[in-house]
């Protein structure tokens, strides 16, 4: 009988390493998500086009660990080539009945996309490139209150510009730490080093986007941009004009 159960656990383990990628087709994806030219395995496979929301990948690839799925959880490979992307990456997710979680995950590209994937929109027109590290992230599934259980991670806008004037004026670079609140949101900051004297903290969960801090103009800003800063109110004593969101 174990004999039998044996063979039987070896079966389902075959039919799942060399099944067809196009097998893919057969599963109802989520809404907004749809896969094209997809060959290999699920094992080992690629989708020439994934199209998520109104952007675009290609040539994206995968790869599960079978000793992962052997201890009951699945490990999954992802690549994104930076050639023909806007946005790139690669990184690894891991799901379990502990939750979600994603390890060593590099993603960047340009800004334009991620604001237009995103759906946020900026008060001024902003270009530039922007770079996610994730050393860990943790969450339970499925969300609810809490999006954070372990974060450790940083991200950064590079070589950003903003049209004041009809002028493009470079304010150069943003970086920003992440981690995780006691509530379990996601916890931003961002120290003042930067040419706007941009100072915030902030918090992201399944409710609310609650982001409140300080710029200072330093002889950094663009002349044209520190003039703007006047419409936040009045400045302090040390000169930083307050926001939130």
């Amino acid at each position: 009988m174990k004999r039998w159960i044996l063979w039987i656990i070896i079966t389902l383990v075959l039919l799942v390493v060399y099944a067809p990628a196009r097998a893919l087709y057969w599963v109802q994806l989520p809404a907004g998500i749809s896969l094209n030219q997809v060959s290999g395995s699920l094992w080992n496979g690629s989708a020439g086009q994934l199209k998520v929301n109104q952007q675009w990948f290609y040539d994206v690839s995968w790869s599960l660990s079978p000793t992962q799925l052997l201890a009951g959880r699945v490990a999954l490979q992802l690549n994104v080539p930076a050639t023909e992307n806007d946005i790139a990456g690669q990184g690894e997710l891991t799901y379990s009945t502990a939750g979600l979680k994603l390890n060593e995950l590099e993603v960047a590209g340009q800004l334009a996309p991620l604001l237009a994937l995103t759906d946020v929109a900026m008060p001024i027109e902003t270009r530039g490139n922007w770079q996610l590290t994730l050393k860990e992230y943790q969450l339970q599934l499925p969300l609810e209150q809490r999006w954070c259980e372990q974060l450790t991670g940083s991200a950064e806008g590079q070589n950003i510009e903003v049209l004041v004037n009809n002028q493009w004026l470079s304010l150069g670079e943003f970086p920003l730490q992440l981690g995780c609140s006691e509530q379990g949101a996601i916890k931003l900051a961002m120290a003042g080093n930067n040419s706007l004297g941009l100072n915030f903290n902030g918090t992201i969960d399944s409710n609310d986007v609650s982001i409140s801090g300080t710029v200072r103009p330093n002889p950094r800003t663009p002349e044209g941009l520190a003039e703007m800063f006047t419409y936040l109110g009045q400045a302090d004593s040390q000169g930083r004009y307050r926001f939130s969101i």
